[in-house]
Formats: C-alpha cells, structure tokens, sequence
C-alpha cells in the first residue's frame, strides 16, 4: 500500500529493549515505593480521640508508599465504634491523608451503648461522652421502633420548650418516658402517639402555666389523663 511504511526489527533488538526498559524501572518504582513521611487526618472529632485515630493508622503502615493496601486501612479505622466510615488517598510524593467520619449517636442505650442515625446499636468502651443524650431502654430488638417513637415524641415536646430525659419500653411493652425537668408521663401500651397528642392539647389549654407544679401525668385514660401535683402544691391546697 502506497504511504505505509512498516518496520521491522529483530527479535534479539526488542528483546534487548524489553530488558533495558525492565531495569530502568527498578529504580524508579524503588524510590517511588518509598515509605510514607505524613500521614494528615481530617474529621470532627467530637467522640473519636485524634490520638487514638493517629496511632491506630502508624499501626497500618508497614508497607511503602505505592504498596499501601487502603482498603485494610479503610477497614481497620472503621473497625473503630466511634467511626461511621472512613475515605483514603494518597496525596504525591509520600503522603496519606484520611477523611473521618465520626457516628452521630442520638440516644444512649443501656449502659454501654447508643443509637446512630439509623437506629444501630453501637457499643462503646468508654460511654462517659454519652452522658448528656437521653437514655432509651427497651428490647434490642426493638431499637430501630424505639429511636422512630423517641424522635417523633422528641419533636412534638420540642416545640413546648420540653425535652426528653429517658423512654423506656418494659416486657409488656408499656411505655414511660422521664422529661429533663423531672415530669413523668406514663403512657401505656398502645396509642403512645395519639395520648401524647392529647398530652399536647392539655397542657396548651391547662398545664402549661402550672408545669413547675407538675409532677407525673397518667395518660392511660381514653378520655382525659391524670395529674399528680408536687407535693408544694398539696401543701399549698
């Protein structure tokens, strides 16, 4: 074919080749495989100690620069309860920077533990930073219902100025829940909902402006609930 040329070389010369281009890599994929000089670590670290994250990451890095396995690493520091997830790069020429993501916990859960975002018990060593979160109790198995029904009643509460201390689910499934001021509401079993609702309604028209008298209100009542006053306020009748 006019304008084509073809050329053609001994297979000794590309052999030859081949080789030379074999040994000029070793050194530059030696230097380029050399050990990592800064590790950077980037997150909130709100639950996570920085230090712990740091130490647990040298623990990982016993291979080179281009040998490092980011997947084990990824694995180990997501191993940690404190971490929901983690991302990793290397950064040129010898750098490895890590990007966590700390769990967000909602609620305490027994003694040891807490509920992330999609209702998972997560167990911890160390559950004194926890201790400013309201406290659920109830079934494991029931952990995902308890954290839908705490942030519904959470919200309904809210916009009284009141908040959640504790929400507890006992065997028969009777619902009790502790508000931060002391207040008790007992609940009952079924139509947590609707009588927290109605709680709503009482205490708009009648309970709001004598709340600090307050002392537990029973709301297993079809048609109204029960008040129990502080004992200030019998003294005071």
């Amino acid at each position: 074919m006019a304008g084509v040329r073809r050329w053609l070389l001994p297979l000794g010369v590309l052999a030859g080749i081949g080789v030379a281009v074999v040994y000029a890599a070793d050194p530059i994929v030696g230097w380029l495989n050399k050990p990592v000089a800064e590790v950077s670590v980037e997150g909130a670290f709100r639950y996570l100690d920085r230090e712990q994250a740091e130490s647990l990451l040298s623990e990982q890095l016993g291979e080179g620069f281009l040998q490092m396995d980011l997947a084990a690493i990824k694995s180990a520091v997501e191993a940690n309860p404190w971490v929901e997830r983690a991302a990793l790069s290397r950064r040129w020429p010898d750098q490895l920077h890590v990007r966590i993501y700390e769990e967000e916990p909602i609620a305490r859960w027994g003694q040891d533990g807490f509920l992330n975002r999609s209702g998972q018990i997560i167990t911890v060593a160390d559950p004194s930073k926890l201790a400013s979160l309201p406290l659920l109790e109830g079934a494991d198995r029931d952990a995902g219902q308890m954290m839908e029904r705490y942030q519904d009643l959470a919200q309904l509460l809210r916009y009284r100025g009141l908040t959640i201390r504790s929400l507890r689910s006992d065997k028969k499934n009777a619902w009790q829940l502790t508000l931060a001021d002391g207040v008790t509401l007992v609940l009952g079993r079924d139509q947590v909902v609707e009588k927290m609702q109605r709680f709503a309604t009482v205490f708009d028209q009648r309970l709001s402006e004598h709340w600090n008298k307050v002392e537990r209100v029973d709301l297993r009542y079809h048609n109204g609930v029960a008040v129990d006053w502080k004992e200030q306020q019998d003294a005071e009748q």
